[in-house]
């Protein structure tokens, strides 16, 4: 018989900021199609770099972290 093991707080947060992030990713699909059906370009560009960015927040979260705070150094001195 196996035991459950008690999650900490810090794995059930990366699994809900990762549930999240998914639903977040799928949401901006969908409406990203529903524009390219419209033929409405810049609208779905404008979804297609917010998954991105989403995306990297989810899946990468320190890394996106320090390339936008490096680009912001940059650019805001």
């Amino acid at each position: 018989m196996q035991t459950l093991a008690l999650t900490d707080g810090a794995s059930l947060l990366g699994w809900t900021k990762t549930i999240a992030g998914n639903v977040f990713l799928i949401i901006l699909l969908v409406r990203a199609v529903m524009h390219y059906a419209k033929r409405e370009w810049g609208e779905m560009i404008g979804h297609i770099i917010a998954g991105v960015i989403v995306a990297g927040f989810v899946f990468a979260t320190d890394q996106t972290k320090t390339l936008l705070t490096d680009i912001w150094n940059k650019v805001a001195g």
